[in-house]
């Protein structure tokens, strides 16, 4: 269940920086992209390289896609300063999403914001509010203000068997709640296969599309 409205005592995160800083772990961002039709509307599909896996992925229709083998980046059209991150992190070991886990998230989530961030607001905690393939999740959303802006940032934390892939999102606070939305329901598309299984997947999507 959600839980709100936590105030953070310091009200400027010194360690701040933009982003996570994480190392390249089996997931290579670099997407392969298709495209199709249905009921007269053209989707992409990103496909990306995950060990001896591939996983595929819907971003946000409109949204523009940028993906390197460390990240993805995405950014929904003319909204300023609006914009989604996927990385990963290596895990050692699997790793279970618990009470001591969220905390460090969180931490890791407030460690991220931009340097002279203020008045930063835990304003949810939620655990699972979807599956990614099956594993359970846990996200955070926190409000703060930089230069007198007032924004919101996301994260929402997945542990598979060999990483952990965090799905983050920033954006204006006025701008956030639809985009967040948006991007959220994206990641229910995300799915992770046997290579073979994929080629099944798309060779049995095109002959659909071709009827």
């Amino acid at each position: 269940m959600p839980r709100f409205s936590k105030r953070i005592v310091r009200s400027t995160i010194g360690l701040a920086i933009f982003g996570f800083s994480f190392v390249r772990a089996g997931i290579d961002f670099t997407p392969t992209v298709n495209e199709y039709v249905a009921e007269g509307v053209k989707f992409q599909q990103l496909v990306f390289q995950h060990n001896k896996m591939l996983i595929e992925y819907e971003p946000p229709r409109t949204w523009v896609v940028d993906g390197s083998a460390t990240a993805l980046h995405l950014k929904p059209p003319q909204k300023t300063f609006a914009e989604a991150i996927v990385e990963a992190e290596p895990l050692n070991r699997a790793q279970q999403l618990d009470e001591a886990a969220q905390k460090n998230l969180e931490q890791k989530l407030i460690a991220s914001l931009p340097a002279g961030s203020q008045l930063v607001k835990i304003e949810q905690e939620t655990e699972s509010p979807l599956l990614l393939n099956g594993n359970r999740t846990f996200e955070v959303i926190v409000s703060y203000q930089v230069m007198g802006e007032k924004f919101s940032r996301s994260a929402l934390f997945a542990n598979l068997s060999d990483v952990q892939v965090i799905f983050r999102f920033t954006a204006r606070k006025n701008d956030f709640e639809a985009l967040h939305s948006e991007f959220r329901t994206s990641i229910l598309s995300w799915r992770q296969m046997e290579a073979t299984e994929a080629s099944a997947a798309t060779a049995s999507a095109a002959s659909s599309t071709n009827h």
